[in-house]
């Protein structure tokens, strides 16, 4: 490539800058090789003439294109230059807040100067197991990288964390050193990994102090050494330090701080124990107020102190020598304070216990600059052999130059500050001390010939200065020497800026940090190799572009890269053809997005010019269309003007016509009318006269009519009241004895029955809501005794271990103290009891305030009832506000009961790995013996375990007093709140009853109202009565409650008779009419649900074929006849194709009936065989056959004798296999052990019971322990145990169990005894055996579930392009390893519900595993979209959107989707959506706000600036954008937390299933070698 080709037209360059250091420019005009000038555009829009020279400044450094931008490692980067990195690592940091990035095997660390949540358990456990580039750059990456390959190498690992001071090099160690705690963890609860830890606050107390740059610099260089056993797990850790900055102690420059342990021990002097010490304020010190400013902003000095006296003691230093520490390092802030005087006169000493001002003026120590400025080891033995060269000759110059690293160190005074001289006198001081410490100290130095062999060497020798230079060198050869032995691993902290400011990224200071620590060396050398690296198929998708069409059609991707590169870079050595990927050199990538861009430039002008020619065709058409119209239009006006002309002319001449037509009819009419006029009045006026004669005649006859008519009905009106008054007095003897039966009739009981119809389904309402409430608490209680009851087992399984272990060790200390443990253990489960009944007593008190509450529930009822026969118009006040809260409270304690059932999951779960714990050290007890008493040592971590165990249920017992309490004040809160609506109620009445008679006074004349009003005042004065009677039956069981809630302790119902026992009988009918129909509507409405959704799925699937048809259709009509006829022969083959798959399956199924056939006629020929004594041929068969002896009625039960115990549990549970019983029925061992149990129960065998129930446990947990990563094993015994809990629950003659049983059934109810107990304790073992299965599962899917949820592409045209796995080698085409899919995932889970399927496991428990499984491939596919910028894209949003559809299609072909599988994978649907959402306008905000509810505010951010597009039709998300993000989410309440929790389990529930099987109708096959069992 020339100068021409690379510095042409629009390409992008960089330049210097006194600010920036470095500025973008795009070039404008052509480049030719000799210009002196280049043309440049900067991104302000203004010009540039940037003057070329030869030697001066040369051609500008060339711009990475936009896809580089951003990379995780510096490496892949096409050009590799100094402003190429620093862009990259201020993009990555301002932009996306990513402060980790790669440069070749150096991972560079920016310092925040902030608290992110990106070093959390959950992303310790991300990146566990990972490799080192397929996940975003961290410092916990770099950690397991350092770990995989000391497990993988077997070879020592060194992780060396360089940087300035204030870089972040002791945050980034400390990290360090959690992961490994973390992931080695030590595996024997020695807590290892929490000491390790624990030495951080210790070294950052002693060795740390506040500088002008740091608030927490290590003021020594540190070499931490941590030890991992054949196992890989944490044994043991171990620090050294070097040049530990011992002038701080008596000095500190302005606006710095001594070591922070003189602080934090002045913030505590006010504790009782530091009284003795006499210390004050930090300002009243002379060591600690050097620097004037003794506060650190953010940091508690107090807090500290506790957290490094919290660490000594888990370090195992006792409270006495943490003391004595204390005391010397107190004893140095007085000394201090102490000012010797000598005079000149006398050969005393006076000791002034005043504070003046210390004449010393230490410069700062040259280990300041060697190790927190340019910590570089081999620099730092180089200077040491100059200092020690120049002290040797003499010479006396106080600066010291390095030429090749351009930094000055000060060497004055270097021996006088480091030599650490320590006289006998001294020494024999501090051994005379009385403090402990210091003289066991020094007596250690006494038994060391070689420490004290080195001081007396430099008190005597003749060249003190060579010595101490030497040990100085020594020791750092000795450090190189140690790493040289390991593989290093390179951390380098770059400090952003010196104003300490959060995401502040200052040019200048990080390229200064950047030329010094080598990480441009870094860059050079990769430079100088093959730095780019593209996969065949990546690059095959990117630059098929500047591929010819002859090429796209050889079928070897290979091969067509190979010609491409050939064909564009002439250069052979650029570039290098490997297996699986293409290697090129530095700036050839660049190169080929220049020609990408240029090709992509070049259609851009060739589609412009088209269009724009269309653009320019079709306005000219418009134009010409335009102008015709235009004509049209015109000539259509002129002749339209024309036809007007005619149009008036003729209408000229008619209105001429008309006109004189009009005048002269006008004056013809005039004429016509005045004759009419005078011929009208004339007639009028005769007329008139002859209308007065006929009127006068007419008003005489009318006189008479009415006359007439007055008289006859004057006379009617008579004979008519005369009847009326007849009609009324017989009326009202009626109506008197009609109004005497009513008044009776409205004081009978029957009427007010009649007049309450309604209130008993509203008793009966409440009545069931107090049962529901009883029962609640009744189960809490009942979870609150069983907790209990574990817990006490547990002490007691404790206990004898205890005295086993000293019946066989004998009288030890530690003994002694493990009994005193148990002792208080024994208290604390005594308080535990006591604590119960109080717990079980304050029930009893709430029971009794609930049934208050039930009484005033029943009056209100009553009330309201009353009030709305009386007025029509009042509502029922508050029912549906009562509704809703009772539905929310219901929805509460649903919730605090998931929550508890939870807890006791876990607590169950923490019980199994003691249980685990108690074997294990038995096992080693057991060889301890065998080694004999002076090796063996006990192991306290047990009664550790189980202190903290006490505090937990302590804290339990507390929650569940508190929430007693609420409870009882939300009680007492109704029963008030019911009391005033009472009386708000009867207040109501009286203005009712006062409204009434206010109206009836005003229409008193009306005697029917007046009656009206008297018949319902008579009603009410009766309901009223009747409400004084029932208020009196109230308070008398209200009484009856009282006494027998005092009589009866315990949590029983009782029934409270009333002295109406027709209402009571009434009530319970109406109650059981109540439940049966609720019951009958649950079951229809589930019904018509499942209909319904039954036909919204057939009517789904003929939409689908529908449109499917329609599409056929379309395409077909457009298909030319040759096309038709191949489309036809396609199609006609993919029919025939369908058609033989659906014969297949029919073929299967008639092959697996045939199967199921053969195998009951060998069972029938087998019966028949036994029946007759004949031997007949049996036809050779797979299956086994079962066993069936001719006996008497068969009752379901199984005999056997106590010697075959073993051999019956060795046959059914430790040897059994699933596939032996996969042909009998599911459970089959469960079956047989019940049966061999009722057997026991029988005979009233308690021991036989107890012992073959034991055994069972035992040896099922035995079997699981053994078999804990088979998933068909833990399956087959989860369901088998589930089966044998149903059965011991289905038969155990409790009526709640019985409902569903048949009458034989129920006849094989157990007789003796109640097994309870042990149902408990199966309980417990099907949680375990699940949390068990869980954990299988969860680690068979983790493998998978990165590369078939983000990495497998199914959909075509949606493979990312542009980046690639640092580390990944894989052959892609080839089927490499890890390469699973989708399909994969899902034959696998599959696999998983099948499994369970033919063990018989329960549907319901079944949904819940499918469920937690779901939940686990949310979080780990959404953890790691979280961290990893090459997986956040549009392509792989539509990607994972395909993918969860196919799962959620899968979920629907086993009808699992109705079990809340799909809510567990809400995250992960909207983080895929968010990849594909628009991202520019405020809409677009708030649209995301609204999308992601199921998101944090964390992880959308997080995926916003991890969003890349990958190719130039997308944008990248803005800053703005993000902040306009974080502003409209900032009020939402949620988790802080950034990834999902993946240890998360849901709590498991156990629904109770009973078996429609009868027990005598199982039979055992003869394979199982049963025989010495005996059916009764």
């Amino acid at each position: 490539m020339s100068v021409n080709e690379l510095y042409s037209k629009y390409t992008r360059v960089w330049i210097p800058d006194p600010e920036e250091v470095w500025k973008p420019a795009e070039i404008i005009k052509d480049y030719k090789e000799g210009d002196p000038i280049l043309h440049l555009k900067l991104e302000d829009e203004s010009t540039l003439e940037y003057a070329i020279g030869p030697k001066d400044n040369q051609l500008p450094f060339l711009r990475n294109p936009d896809i580089l931008v951003g990379e995780n490692d510096l490496t892949a980067l096409s050009y590799l230059h100094e402003p190429a990195v620093l862009h990259n690592l201020k993009v990555r940091f301002l932009e996306s807040n990513h402060i980790y990035t790669y440069c070749g095997i150096v991972l560079v660390a920016i310092n925040p100067y902030e608290q992110l949540q990106i070093y959390g358990e959950e992303v310790i456990n991300a990146y566990s197991g990972q490799n080192m580039g397929d996940m975003n750059p961290h410092i916990f990456a770099v950690a397991e990288e350092a770990y995989k390959q000391m497990a993988r190498d077997e070879k020592n690992q060194s992780i060396i964390v360089s940087g300035e001071s204030g870089a972040g090099k002791t945050v980034s160690a400390k990290y360090a050193m959690r992961y490994f705690a973390t992931v080695g963890g030590s595996a024997n609860d020695t807590n290892v990994e929490e000491k390790v830890l624990a030495s951080s606050p210790i070294m950052e107390a002693i060795g740390n102090a506040k500088t002008t740059r740091n608030d927490n610099s290590s003021r020594f260089g540190k070499y931490i050494q941590i030890g991992f056993d054949r196992r890989f797990h944490i044994i043991g850790a171990n620090m050294r330090t070097y040049l530990l900055e011992k002038s701080r102690v008596v000095f500190q420059a302005e606006d710095e701080r001594n070591y922070h342990i003189f602080y934090q021990l002045c913030a505590s002097a006010c504790l009782p124990e530091f009284k003795d010490l006499a210390l004050s304020n930090a300002e009243d010190f002379t060591y600690t107020s050097f620097g004037e400013n003794i506060f650190i902003e953010g940091v508690n000095d107090a807090e500290d102190l506790e957290k490094t006296r919290e660490a000594l003691s888990l370090l195992g230093v006792k409270e006495i020598h943490q003391m004595s520490i204390f005391k010397i390092i107190a004893s140095i802030l007085h000394l201090g304070n102490v000012e010797i005087v000598s005079e000149r006169d006398g050969e005393s000493c006076h000791i002034n216990v005043s504070t003046p001002e210390l004449g010393w003026n230490f410069p700062r120590s040259i280990e300041k600059s060697l190790w927190t400025d340019y910590g570089l080891m081999r620099r730092i033995i180089t200077c040491i052999n100059l200092i020690k060269k120049r002290l040797k000759f003499g010479e006396k110059k106080d600066m010291l130059v390095i030429p090749n690293i351009q930094v000055e160190y000060q060497c004055d005074g270097f021996l006088e500050k480091n030599r650490d001289t320590v006289y006998e006198e001294q020494i024999n001081i501090l051994k005379a001390s009385k403090v402990r410490l210091e003289k066991t100290r020094y007596c250690y130095y006494n038994n060391n010939k070689n420490k004290l062999y080195i001081i007396s060497s430099l008190l005597s020798s003749t060249e003190p200065d060579l010595h101490l230079i030497g040990s100085f060198r020594n020791s750092l050869h000795l450090l190189m020497e140690t790493l040289n032995a390991t593989t290093p691993h390179y951390v380098r902290c770059i400090k952003p800026n010196d104003s300490k400011e959060a995401f502040v990224f200052d040019s200048r200071r990080a390229v200064q940090q950047l030329r010094a620590c080598g990480v441009l060396e870094t860059i050079r050398i990769s430079a100088a190799g093959y730095p780019s690296r593209w996969t065949y198929l990546d690059f095959y998708s990117r630059y098929r572009v500047l591929m010819t069409k002859k090429d796209m059609t050889v079928g070897d991707k290979k091969q067509v890269c190979r010609n491409l590169l050939e064909s564009l870079i002439k250069d052979p050595d650029k570039f290098q053809f490997g297996k699986t990927k293409i290697f090129f050199r530095a700036g050839q990538v660049a190169y080929l997005e220049k020609l990408r861009a240029d090709k992509f430039r070049f259609a851009c002008i060739k589609i412009q010019k088209t269009v724009r020619g269309w653009l320019q065709r079709r306005r000219y058409l418009k134009i010409r269309k335009s102008a015709i119209t235009l004509q049209r239009y015109g000539r259509g006006y002129l002749a339209r003007k024309h036809a007007e002309y005619l149009r008036l002319t003729k209408a000229a001449l008619i209105c001429q016509k008309q006109y004189r037509m009009v005048r002269v009819r006008r004056a013809y009419l005039t004429i016509r009318q005045a004759v009419i006029t005078i011929q009208a009045f004339t007639r009028g006026m005769f007329t008139r006269r002859l209308y007065q004669e006929f009127l006068l005649h007419h008003k005489a006859i009318i006189i008479q009519r009415t006359v007439r008519g007055w008289l006859d009905r004057k006379k009617f009106l008579r004979a008519r009241n005369a009847a009326i008054v007849i009609q009324c007095a017989y009326r009202r003897v009626l109506a008197k004895r009609q109004l005497k039966q009513l008044k009776i009739e409205a004081r009978s009981v029957k009427r007010i029955k009649e007049l309450n119809i309604g209130m008993e389904n509203k008793i009966v309402q409440l009545q069931r809501k107090m049962d529901d409430q009883s029962k609640e608490y009744k189960n809490q209680n009942e979870q609150l005794s069983v907790t209990n009851t574990a817990l006490g087992t547990e002490v007691n399984k404790l206990q004898k271990e205890l005295e086993t272990l000293r019946s066989r060790q004998g009288d030890n200390t530690q003994l002694t103290s493990m009994q005193e443990e148990l002792e208080k253990l024994r208290a604390a489960l005594q308080e535990s009891h006591a604590q119960r009944k109080r717990l079980e007593e304050e029930y009893s008190s709430e029971k009794l305030g609930l049934e208050q509450v039930r009484v005033w529930a029943v009056l209100r009822a009553f009330n309201s009832l009353l009030a709305r026969y009386l007025i029509q118009s009042v509502v029922c006040l508050g029912v549906a506000g009562q509704e809703g809260s009772a539905s929310q409270k219901e929805a509460r304690l649903q919730a605090e009961l998931d929550e508890e059932r939870l807890r006791y999951q876990n607590l169950l779960k923490e019980f199994s790995r003691l249980e685990q714990r108690y074997d294990n050290l038995q096992e080693e007890a057991s060889y301890a013996k065998d080694m004999g008493p002076e090796n063996a040592a006990m192991d306290l971590s047990v009664f550790m375990k189980l202190q903290k165990r006490v505090r937990d249920l302590e804290q339990e017992r507390k929650r569940l007093q508190t929430n007693l309490e609420k409870m009882e004040e939300l009680s007492q809160h109704k029963r008030q709140e019911l009391e005033s609506e009472n009386k708000k109620l009867k207040n109501d009445l009286n203005e009712l009853r006062k409204a009434l008679v206010d109206r009836a006074s005003e229409s008193c004349s009306s005697n029917e109202l007046q009656d009206s009003y008297n018949l319902l005042l008579s009603q009410l004065k009766a309901a009223n009565e009747e409400l004084d009677v029932r208020k009196e039956e109230v308070l008398m069981l209200k009484t009856q409650i009282v006494s027998s809630s005092k009589a009866t302790p315990d949590n029983t119902n009782h029934i409270v008779s009333t002295r109406d026992g027709e209402l009571g009988l009434a009530y319970q009918g109406l109650k059981q009419v109540a439940r049966l129909l609720e019951t009958q509507l649950q079951s229809q409405s589930r019904k018509h649900q499942d209909e319904l959704e039954a036909l919204h799925t057939q009517i789904e699937v003929l939409k689908e074929d529908l449109e499917k048809k329609q599409e056929t259709l379309n395409h077909f009509s457009t298909l030319p006849p040759e096309a038709l006829v191949e489309f036809s022969v396609q199609q006609e083959i993919t029919r025939l194709t369908n058609e033989n798959l659906d014969l297949k399956e029919v073929m299967e199924k008639l092959e697996k009936n045939e199967r199921k056939l053969k195998k009951q006629l060998r069972i029938y020929i087998k019966k028949v065989q036994e029946l007759e004594g004949q031997i007949i041929p049996i036809p050779e068969l797979t299956r086994q056959v079962t066993v069936q002896r001719k006996d008497k009625d068969f009752e379901g039960m199984l005999e056997y004798i106590k010697e075959d115990e073993a051999l019956l549990i060795r046959t059914l549970v430790t040897d059994m296999k699933p596939h032996v019983v996969s042909a009998t029925v599911p459970c089959l061992p469960a079956y047989i052990l019940f049966m061999c149990i009722r057997h026991a129960d029988y005979i009233n065998d308690d021991q036989k019971v107890h012992s073959m129930l034991t055994s069972t446990i035992n040896a099922v947990k035995k079997v699981l322990k053994k078999n804990n990563d088979d998933f068909e094993m833990t399956s087959f015994w989860l369901a088998n145990t589930s089966r044998l809990l149903h059965c011991l629950k289905q038969y155990s003659g409790d009526e709640a169990f019985m409902t569903q049983n048949t009458s034989k059934q129920n006849e094989h109810c157990l007789k003796n005894f109640d097994l309870a107990e042990y149902r408990q304790v199966l309980s417990d073992l099907s949680i375990q055996i699940y949390q068990q299965l869980i954990k299988i599962a969860e680690s068979i899917l983790q493998p998978m579930i990165v590369s078939a949820m983000l990495e497998s592409g199914s959909l075509t045209g949606v493979k990312p392009m542009g980046y690639r796995n640092r580390s990944s080698s894989m052959d892609c085409e080839t089927g490499g390893p890890g390469g699973y899919t989708l399909e994969a995932l899902i034959r696998q889970l599959g696999q998983f519900n099948t499994i369970m399927g033919e063990h018989g496991l329960d549907p319901e428990i079944g949904q819940q595993v499918i469920r937690q499984l779901f939940y686990s491939i949310n979080a780990v596919t959404l953890n790691n979209l979280l961290l990893r910028k090459d997986v956040c894209s549009w392509s792989t949003g539509m990607q994972l959107r395909y993918n969860i559809s196919q799962m959620e299609e899968w979920l629907r072909g086993r009808n699992l989707h109705q079990s809340g599988v799909m809510a567990t994978i809400e995250p992960l649907i909207q983080a895929a959506q968010l990849l594909q959402v628009k991202k520019k306008t405020s809409q677009d905000a708030e649209a995301i706000c609204t999308l992601c509810s199921a998101l944090t505010t964390q992880q959308i951010v997080k995926i916003l600036n991890l969003y890349t597009p990958l190719n130039e039709f997308e944008e990248r998300v803005t800053v703005s954008f993000i902040r306009d993000i974080q502003n409209r989410l900032q009020d939402r309440i949620e988790n802080k937390q950034l990834l999902v929790d993946t240890k998360h389990t849901f709590p498991v529930l156990f629904p109770y299933t009973p078996s429609a099987l009868s027990l005598e109708t199982i039979h055992m096959p003869a394979s199982l070698n049963l025989d010495f069992l005996v059916r009764v």
